[in-house]
């Protein structure tokens, strides 16, 4: 069997674990969601022929939707995240390439986790290590997809070496929950108006 395989297959299985281990917590359906885009993915490309890149389209405004839920509220849509379900139908019409479409989404799920990260370093004083490392995990998943974009001959030896690091990630969040308190360090500022 190829490396390559190896890694993805791996890549699958690896991001399975961080479902069970985030069962109770915030990001819950977001790590459901990551768990099951790539064998949904794969099942859907042996069994239609077609790119698997659609399903992981079609999952992505859900990710946008669901780096954001609280799971101690009701469950609401807000406008913005309206706009990102209607900009993904639009651009799935007008776009023919569909990792540009991934790339745009996985950049505003970016957007959206380093304005989480702000906002509980501005309003609650607080720094959570494991937002901080879902951050980076989006960050390299943007970079992979510009990568992949490029289109030279190094591009899938870069792919799989970056998939390969995030089975290292998804160990992380398999082993670390977003409410761990070893994650969560209080930043007081050094001096007072």
């Amino acid at each position: 069997m190829r490396l390559s395989l190896i890694i993805l297959y791996l890549s699958m299985l690896a991001w399975i674990f961080p479902v069970f281990r985030q069962y109770r917590c915030n990001l819950f359906y977001f790590f459901l969601l990551l768990g099951i885009s790539d064998p949904l993915s794969g099942l859907f490309m042996n069994l239609t022929h077609y790119s698997p890149v659609i399903i992981s389209v079609i999952i992505a405004p859900f990710l946008f939707y669901s780096v954001n839920v609280d799971r101690q509220k009701k469950i609401t849509i807000t406008p913005l995240e309206i706009f990102v379900f209607i900009l993904t139908a639009i651009l799935l019409f007008a776009i023919s390439n569909l990792d540009i479409i991934l790339l745009i989404i996985h950049t505003l799920i970016l957007i959206r986790v380093i304005y989480k990260i702000l906002l509980e370093l501005h309003l609650k004083q607080i720094v959570n290590i494991f937002h901080i490392v879902l951050g980076f995990y989006i960050t390299t998943s943007v970079a992979s997809l510009i990568i992949y974009l490029n289109g030279d001959n190094q591009t899938i030896i870069l792919f799989y070496i970056n998939l390969a690091f995030q089975i290292l990630i998804a160990i992380f969040f398999a082993s670390f929950r977003e409410d761990h308190p070893k994650l969560i360090y209080n930043v007081t500022p050094a001096f007072k108006d």
